[in-house]
């Protein structure tokens, strides 16, 4: 330790800010050489290492209902929010479709792969409206990444499509086959019904005979004439029990009709839940004419078709450059510095 003229005390090893600016100053060509150098590299890796990323975004529109008509009533469906909706764009079987019709293979493109090149966001702050949402999707170029947004959104149409008529389906077919059951019981109820009435209209006599009731008849022909005309009148239990029959054979007409009725539309069910099957097993979805819904297409929209990408979101070879040029001044004063002090030691 030494002592200067004002007595203040001074260490030989202290970082004077002069003697650091000039030896950053005499070190200056090491500093800027290894500053251009990685910033050169931090490119190149860029622009030649790093894979581009493309994105094209699909705007969508939700606004499904709550309830729809359907030929078979009136079906409420299972899911309430459009967030939910938009939220099956990244599930699984769009994403596996969506694999299959790019042609990626299994060690390409990977399910969670794929879905993290998917985002999904709201566009209320933008747009005012809670139904639109915005879907970005990346690829290498900008034709993948366009081809890929058109087959993506074409998937979650065709899924979307599905899952509601799946409920759709699945719920009138255990509706209807309930009813089939109550109607079997009820159609068998009625025939015992029927067989009875018909058994004891057969024991039952139409007529009541002559001898167990007269209609008199008094015609006044002169002041002290009287006639009584015997006739045969009909059994009101004949006519009770008659009335009963009627009224069993329309009540197995009217069972009957609901019955076949219920049982084409039981078939028809059956063709659609074929069809969500063969989606299932293929991704290959039919529109058939015993649909159940077709609600999608008109509640699910684009309000104008996806464009190709014009110039790639990443990575920002101007941004890694910047980078770089930072990185490599920090490394240069720190050589710099390193280089001095150790020599100066090593003198010392």
């Amino acid at each position: 330790m030494n002592e200067n003229q004002n007595n203040v005390p001074y260490y030989e090893d202290e970082i004077d800010l002069r003697e650091l600016i000039m030896t950053l100053w005499k070190r200056k060509k090491m500093i800027i050489s290894l500053t251009l150098v990685v910033a050169i590299l931090a490119g190149m890796f860029s622009m030649f290492v790093l894979s581009p990323v493309y994105e094209t975004k699909l705007n969508i529109v939700i606004s499904m209902p709550e309830k729809y008509d359907t030929r078979y009533g009136e079906y409420t469906l299972p899911i309430t929010t459009n967030q939910e909706y938009i939220n099956l764009i990244k599930s699984n079987n769009v994403i596996i479709n969506t694999i299959d019709n790019m042609g990626y293979s299994s060690d390409e493109v990977s399910i969670d792969g794929l879905k993290k090149r998917i985002t999904v966001s709201q566009n209320d702050a933008k747009t005012g409206s809670a139904n639109s949402f915005e879907v970005t999707v990346s690829a290498d170029n900008p034709e993948e990444s366009l081809k890929l947004a058109q087959t993506l959104y074409s998937n979650y149409l065709d899924f979307m499509d599905v899952m509601t008529k799946e409920r759709a389906v699945d719920y009138y077919y255990n509706s209807f086959n309930v009813e089939m059951k109550s109607l079997e019981n009820s159609l068998e109820r009625s025939k015992t019904l029927l067989k009875s009435n018909e058994e004891l209209l057969a024991q039952t006599p139409r007529l009541i005979s002559e001898g167990q009731a007269n209609l008199e008849i008094q015609t006044q022909l002169n002041s002290n004439s009287n006639y009584v005309v015997p006739v045969d009148t009909v059994n009101p239990n004949y006519i009770k029990i008659e009335n009963d029959i009627i009224a069993n054979k329309q009540s197995i007409n009217s069972i009957e009709a609901s019955m076949n009725q219920y049982s084409r539309y039981m078939e028809e069910l059956d063709v659609e839940r074929a069809a969500i099957k063969k989606y299932y097993r293929t991704g290959e979805a039919e529109t058939l004419e015993s649909s159940v819904v077709g609600l999608v297409e008109t509640y699910v929209y684009l309000p104008s078709p996806p464009v190709a990408p014009t110039q790639k979101t990443s990575p920002r070879n101007s941004l890694n450059v910047a980078i770089g040029v930072v990185l490599g001044g920090m490394l240069g004063v720190m050589a710099a510095l390193f280089q001095e002090y150790w020599f100066k030691e090593d003198k010392k």
